[in-house]
Parts: structure tokens; C-alpha cells; sequence
């Protein structure tokens, strides 16, 4: 796990992980280049009745990921690279959703493929909301994925006010 320090590490805990709590998991928290997770289970990981998603971020930093990004549902989406913070607001769905299942998973995996490709914090964050739109207008966790052409087409046609707005 520690013996291949340059391979980057996206974590996305689940149920189990989250059960564990923070102290079980110390070690993959501070090997962490990018975390992910929604509002109440950030809160609940982190044990708090925070509810000021600029503090949230910063007490993840805190157990060590270099990136934390935080979704909140319709809401939209948060991301810190540590020194800044940024807003996303969802990206608009073009008819209502059939399903919100898989839209934080299509969440992380446009965001971390995002910054393999050496895009910044802020670039992934307009990125990844596309795909989470995407997933929830179909049923399943699969159906609507998008690649990397048909998600770029879809930002190329963004409304003007599609922008991450800093913290």
C-alpha cells in the first residue's frame, strides 16, 4: 500500500468503511490524492453536526487526502485542493431524473479520470457533474456513462453560468 508511493489513490469509501470510522482507516485517509463522498456521510465519518461545507472540506484535509470533494445531491458539488475551494452547481438535466442511483459513483470516476489527464481541481469539477447527469436520467449505476467525447460535448454546450465558483 505505502510501497508504491507514485500510483495515485481515489477513495471513495462505502457503508463498511465508513462503519470502521476514521481511526480504522488512518493509513489510507493519509495516503489518499482524492476523496469523495456526499454531505451526511462526510459528517458522518467525521463524526460532527458541521454543516458549513468550507469547514467540512478543511476537517477531511485534515485526516490527510490532498483533494477532497464533496457532493450534496441537487445541491451541487464541492472540491479543495487544500489551499483553494471551489462550488459546482449541478449541471442542468434535461428532463427529470429516473433514478438518482450511481450519480455519486459517475461523480468520482469522471473526477479522478479527470485529473489523470492532468486537468486541475477546478477542471474536474465542471467535468464530473456532467456524468452524475448523465447516469440519473437512466436506471442503474451503468446505463449513461459517457465517454470522454459525448462528456465534452456536453460541456461545449454548457449554460455560461456552468463555472466552479470559488469559496
Amino acid at each position: 500500500f505505502n510501497t508504491h508511493p507514485s500510483i495515485k489513490l481515489a477513495f471513495q469509501p462505502g457503508t463498511f468503511q465508513i462503519k470502521f470510522g476514521a481511526a480504522a482507516l488512518a493509513d489510507i485517509y493519509r495516503r489518499a490524492d482524492a476523496f469523495f463522498c456526499n454531505r451526511d456521510e462526510t459528517k458522518r465519518i467525521l463524526q460532527t453536526t458541521e454543516d458549513d461545507m468550507k469547514a467540512l472540506l478543511g476537517m477531511v484535509h485534515g485526516l490527510g487526502p490532498k483533494i477532497v470533494a464533496i457532493t450534496d445531491g441537487t445541491k451541487g458539488a464541492y472540491a479543495s485542493d487544500g489551499g483553494q475551494a471551489w462550488f459546482m452547481p449541478p449541471y442542468p438535466d434535461p428532463k427529470p431524473p429516473l433514478s438518482r442511483t450511481g450519480a455519486g459513483d459517475a461523480f468520482s470516476s469522471a473526477f479522478t479520470v479527470a485529473l489523470a489527464l492532468g486537468k486541475s481541481v477546478p477542471e474536474a469539477l465542471k467535468m464530473a457533474p456532467v456524468n452524475s447527469m448523465s447516469v440519473v436520467q437512466h436506471i442503474g449505476a451503468r446505463a449513461g456513462l459517457l465517454t470522454r467525447q459525448q462528456l465534452e460535448e456536453y460541456l461545449e454546450k454548457a449554460p455560461s453560468d456552468y463555472q466552479p465558483q470559488p469559496l
